[in-house]
């Protein structure tokens, strides 16, 4: 594995005049020789953030083995603002996969950490239902999908009160509580789970999202759905790198083997 930093590549996705993004090459091989190419959103909170803030995640994510866009998506506005912005990311991606890892043999994925990870929560909904396009796996990380913020961690986290981040990013992200009730909007509320893409779920010891992950993981399960959760230690690459490269290459290989380029 290359430990020398790379210089992204700057493009734009979308309808002109698109959205902001930069491409991390992978870093490292996946068994079995296909490309994972994820679009990942950053964390925030829904008020702000963008992938500049966090550039070791993207680092993290290339080393792990995927070829990463990473999408500088509009904050501070409500839903579906954001989504609307990410699915169109998306689909640009999926149009050209080929040309942003070098080759066909491509699986498409979603990612994001905290906001980013309901948002990636709610592309894997959006591609299910659409029937487009095929995603081969989601990562998410810490993700933000519960606005009603009474879980153990958040308690234990000294999270959940008005002042609280998190109630502070739903009331942007929600304003009044009919947006609440879209599964888009608060993926753990939704009540049809089956048929999405595998997904890993990373949750972090002590965490206030933590229980939530692990929530949403076992919701999946139930639906039937492919669905691992873990909580380490830290995001640290010593923790973090492992997991998410095997996850990465099992994904991709079961994808390529069942849709061939």
């Amino acid at each position: 594995m290359d430990n020398r930093l790379a210089t992204p590549t700057s493009l734009r996705l979308g309808p002109a005049p698109g959205w902001a993004a930069a491409v991390h090459a992978a870093r490292r091989p996946l068994a079995g020789g296909g490309r994972a190419l994820l679009l990942w959103l950053h964390g925030g909170g829904f008020t702000g953030g963008a992938p500049a803030d966090t550039p070791q995640r993207a680092e993290l994510l290339a080393s792990a083995g995927a070829d990463v866009v990473t999408l500088d998506y509009p904050v501070a506005q409500p839903f579906p603002t954001a989504l609307a912005a990410a699915f169109e990311a998306l689909q640009a991606v999926a149009a050209r996969p080929g040309q942003l890892t070098g080759t066909p043999h491509t699986a498409l994925f979603v990612g994001g950490e905290e906001a980013g990870g309901n948002l990636a929560a709610a592309l894997a909904m959006m591609a299910r239902d659409q029937q487009a396009p095929q995603i081969a796996g989601q990562l998410l990380v810490t993700p933000m999908l519960d606005p009603a913020l009474g879980s153990a961690s958040m308690r234990d986290g000294e999270c959940g009160g008005c002042e609280c981040q998190y109630a502070k990013g739903w009331q942007v992200y929600l304003g009044d509580s009919t947006r609440a009730d879209h599964p888009y909007a608060a993926p753990l509320n939704a009540t049809r789970l089956g048929g999405l893409a595998p997904a890993l779920v990373l949750g972090v010891q002590g965490h206030p999202l933590n229980d939530e992950a692990r929530r949403y993981a076992a919701a999946l399960r139930a639906h039937g759905g492919c669905a691992s959760d873990l909580t380490l230690a830290s995001l640290n690459a010593c923790d973090a790198l492992t997991p998410i490269h095997e996850f990465l290459g099992q994904a991709t290989r079961r994808a390529l083997s069942t849709n061939p380029a």
